[in-house]
């Protein structure tokens, strides 16, 4: 029974090394190589559902950083198919987790992702006091669904 519980516990902690480095590869890329892997994998209409017509009109949308900004001027809405990754110009706002940031979508069950006003840096939160530790850019952070 221990030897199974410590294999266990040796397989999860493998996973989640492998896991954090994947994120800091993900962090690390360059912008455009971030942006150009993030539009490849969105293109992808098994995978993702996007609009990108019929762009609804959000003033908050001025509240964002360059990067962002350009993203939601493109797309109306991002969603991936078979999982809770959702960025939309509807869902900017108030965040309701963390006062003072901006809600730009949720990626899975009650978390939200937010950004600080004017900046591009995007954030999963799920509290109001989890230490922050985001990635970039939106390009970026839809790179980590690869």
């Amino acid at each position: 029974m221990l030897s199974k519980l410590l294999r266990y516990w040796k397989s999860q902690s493998a996973a989640n090394r492998k896991a954090k480095e994947d994120i800091a590869a993900v962090r690390s890329l360059p912008l455009q190589e971030a942006r150009q892997r993030a539009l490849k994998l969105i293109s992808d209409t098994r995978r993702f559902r996007i609009v990108l017509d019929a762009l609804s009109s959000n003033h908050g949308i001025e509240r964002l950083g360059p990067l962002t900004k350009d993203f939601f001027r493109r797309f109306e809405s991002v969603v991936e198919i078979n999982g809770d990754f959702r960025v939309s110009r509807q869902y900017i706002g108030e965040s309701s987790i963390r006062q003072g940031f901006v809600k730009i979508g949720s990626d899975f069950e009650d978390s939200e992702l937010v950004v600080e006003p004017g900046v591009d840096r995007v954030f999963i939160v799920t509290d109001a006091e989890h230490k922050l530790d985001g990635m970039p850019t939106i390009y970026h952070n839809i790179c980590l669904l690869e």
